[in-house]
């Protein structure tokens, strides 16, 4: 039986893709725009790509029917957190499914200063309320992060932000991908939450210190008030609700709650996480 990907083009979901397809496994990319997933893909032997309206649960049944694990890479809040929700009710009424694997994020819990951490509270809650199997994927804050801070480093060496002080254990998401890929094709790893991180905490200041090694020229972290932080995402076309849960990512990171790291993802795959400096390095040239 195949594998379905609602999320297919993010970065994760691509990635889960591609490692379902290098297993010799058939993988249905359920998306809303079938033109940009093959650009992605090509049009490799064992995927279907399906156009689907996630907003529909009867196309969205039709989509599932047959299938046998679902991998969701979608975003928490908004219209993503209402369609993760119907993905989750339709998935939990098809006898062929046998796992769900989510990808959502590490401190989830109803207490969160973050606002990204109490929405995947609830779609866990909603999740259990029907019954799903259910497995998730919790990775830390990804290092492809800081690739939102090239535009202002290639322009003033600098990065402005709210977090100059707390530390958070920045993950790779081609690492998260392969632990996704792991639960979703383990059945001894579903019906449990991963919690993942990458190999050290570090605060902001000192993931540029790593970028500025990288460059062989120092790159300051320029810490804003929360109200210029917010005009700049917003100036800078960020969506205000994705602004406002960028916001409370970085209370969260000051209050602490980032600063562990676990040893799931070396207990998943075998090997230890890629550590950030090798994540700038291989994604230099967005900086320069």
């Amino acid at each position: 039986m195949t594998t379905a990907v609602i999320g297919a083009t993010g970065r994760v979901g691509s990635e889960i893709v591609r490692g379902v397809l290098a297993r010799g496994d058939a993988v249905a990319a359920l998306v809303r725009d079938p033109g940009k997933a093959r650009r992605a893909f090509g049009e490799p032997g064992g995927l279907h790509i399906r156009a689907t309206r996630l907003d529909d649960p009867r196309d969205l049944t039709e989509a599932l029917d047959g299938i046998r694990t679902v991998f969701i890479a979608m975003g928490s809040t908004g219209i993503e957190g209402v369609l993760q929700r119907i993905a989750i009710n339709a998935a939990a009424r098809i006898p062929s499914i046998e796992q769900v694997t989510r990808l959502s994020v590490l401190n989830t819990s109803a207490d969160s200063l973050g606002i990204n951490q109490r929405a995947h509270y609830s779609i866990d809650q909603f999740a259990s309320s029907t019954a799903v199997p259910y497995s998730t994927i919790r990775p830390a804050i990804f290092s492809a992060s800081l690739l939102a801070a090239a535009p202002e480093v290639r322009a003033s060496r600098t990065w402005t932000g709210l977090a100059g002080s707390g530390r958070m254990a920045l993950i790779d998401h081609r690492d998260v991908a392969e632990a996704g890929l792991r639960v979703l094709t383990d059945p001894a790893l579903w019906g449990a939450h991963h919690d993942l991180t990458g190999p050290a905490p570090m605060s902001w200041p000192e993931a540029l210190e790593l970028l500025s090694a990288e460059l062989s020229e120092p790159v300051s972290f320029r810490v804003a008030a929360e109200r210029q932080f917010l005009e700049r995402l917003t100036g800078a076309g960020v969506p205000a609700g994705t602004a406002e849960l960028l916001i409370t990512r970085e209370w969260a990171i000051l209050a602490g709650e980032n600063d562990y790291t676990t040893g799931t993802f070396q207990q998943i795959t075998g090997r230890p996480p890629r550590p950030v400096a090798e994540f700038l390095h291989d994604y230099r040239a967005e900086f320069v």
